[in-house]
């Protein structure tokens, strides 16, 4: 399929007030006011950041706070020009590119940027980033993956379609797993991906009086087993990772020549506004959020095994 841009930039409908923003830690009015911003990120307060610290202790992750021994990383793959004919430039990627290593690097994270990759060095590409010795002084890290996309995943620059110069979301989960990232297990992995994901729009269209219907989920069951603690211990495979992904299965991922994709657009502005009292899933709710009343498309959460709350903390 194609990764269409926009012809029309997404309003989003209007941020929720502060007081539905505020962590559970029930903070006065004094101490939910950001008291300075940098590079557009609005920073933590410290009687923020100590009330949450205090009472949310054992649920959040922990972060380190030594600037000079902490090393985050955060990784960028972005593909610009493709080989096909099939798949046309894909101009304002670089404004999405531009926007994203701004707000990372805001929040405490060196950031490294490649551009027009093949699946093959795509995959390598996160391997040594996954390999990477300053993770083991890291508390979290950002990967950030924009391409045309199809159903089966992110293409390469040499992709002619289906099936050709593809790299798999799985692959993308594998190389960033416990076993194959040991010095981030623990610690919050964050995937953004923006792509296409098919050809359909993903809208239909109803009568205002129609409401959804939820599907009825009985919740999985488990078995415990019984074994003995050693100097080793056994470990999920895959945890502390969620991966936000610009739209639904199937549909396309809208983008702007000129102000870039309205995924990454809404997601930097809400990072920027909420990030000092917000944990990770109610700010990526709210990306969600922005689009509820202009379907151009529905970011999604997938992967997700997180289990604490995430955040950012900026100016920590």
């Amino acid at each position: 399929s194609k990764d269409l841009w926009a012809k029309r930039t997404a309003t989003g409908s209007p941020s929720q007030s502060l007081q539905a923003l505020r962590p559970r830690a029930n903070l006065s009015m004094e101490e939910t006011q950001p008291v300075e911003s940098r590079q557009g990120i609005k920073l933590c307060p410290p009687g923020v950041f100590e009330k949450i610290q205090r009472e949310e202790s054992t649920k959040i992750y922990p972060i380190i706070r030594d600037l000079k021994t902490r090393t985050r990383l955060a990784l960028i793959i972005c593909n610009i020009s493709f080989e096909s004919v099939c798949f046309p430039r894909r101009d304002g990627a670089e404004v999405d590119v531009a926007g994203m290593e701004r707000l990372l690097t805001g929040l405490g994270y060196k950031v490294e940027t490649h551009t027009n990759l093949c699946s093959k060095d795509m995959a390598d590409c996160l391997r040594e980033f996954a390999a990477r010795k300053e993770h083991e002084t890291s508390d979290s890290t950002f990967v950030v993956l924009m391409s045309h996309g199809l159903r089966a995943g992110l293409c390469g620059v040499k992709s002619q379609g289906e099936n050709s110069d593809i790299l798999s979301h799985d692959t993308i989960y594998s190389i960033l797993n416990n076993k194959n990232c040991p010095a981030l297990r623990d610690k919050p992995k964050v995937i953004i991906i923006q792509a296409c994901r098919g050809e359909n729009k993903g809208i239909i269209y109803v009568r205002s009086t129609d409401a959804p219907s939820a599907d009825s989920l009985s919740p999985a069951s488990w078995l415990p087993e019984d074994y003995e603690s050693d100097a080793i211990r056994r470990v999920h495979v895959e945890s502390d990772l969620i991966c936000f992904c610009s739209t639904t299965p199937d549909n396309v991922s809208w983008r702007s020549p000129q102000t870039g994709s309205v995924f990454i657009v809404q997601l930097i502005k809400q990072m920027q506004e909420h990030a000092w009292c917000s944990h990770l899933d109610e700010i990526f709710r709210e990306v969600q959020q922005a689009f509820s009343n202009n379907p151009l498309q529905m970011p999604t959460k997938e992967r997700a095994t997180l289990l604490k709350r995430f955040y950012l903390f900026p100016g920590y």
